[in-house]
């Protein structure tokens, strides 16, 4: 073994650390916006959901559009910065999704408020999660 890392406990658990980083602020953005919302404006039945992931796909297909700079074919993504470990704790992107989403619920009535949900709490999510990660990445480290 030539100067790489043992596989230990350590290593494993960054590994999966970094790997859940977005997907676990991602989750905790939809989970708490689902919920603030059924909370809100009542339990949702399959229509609002069905609104609701809409939303969410077509904030997520935009956002990607912009990100690539197309609509077509996309390239590969390019790898995160290093950022400090308090970038993910997603403080910004979820929390500010999530105030948004509640601003939204309030604003939109019914069922409407669903697709609204869905498309805040992502869109949000994703803009807030790459100016947090932009500003993280510049700071120097302590």
């Amino acid at each position: 073994m030539t100067g790489a890392e043992p596989v230990g406990f350590r290593r494993s658990l960054r590994a999966a650390t970094a790997a859940s980083a977005t997907p676990y602020g991602y989750t905790i953005t939809t989970w708490a916006s689902g919920t603030l919302t059924a909370t809100t404006i009542g339990a949702p039945h399959l229509l609002e959901v069905l609104l609701f992931i809409a939303g969410a796909a077509t904030a997520f297909v935009l956002a990607e559009g912009a990100a690539h700079g197309t609509a077509g074919v996309l390239g590969p993504a390019p790898a995160p910065p290093a950022v400090p470990v308090l970038a993910h704790g997603h403080w910004l992107s979820a929390g500010g999704a999530v105030v948004l989403v509640w601003a939204a619920d309030r604003i939109i009535d019914a069922t409407a408020a669903w697709l609204a949900a869905g498309f805040v709490a992502t869109g949000a999510y994703l803009l807030l999660g790459a100016l947090q990660t932009t500003i993280a990445a510049r700071r120097p480290e302590s």
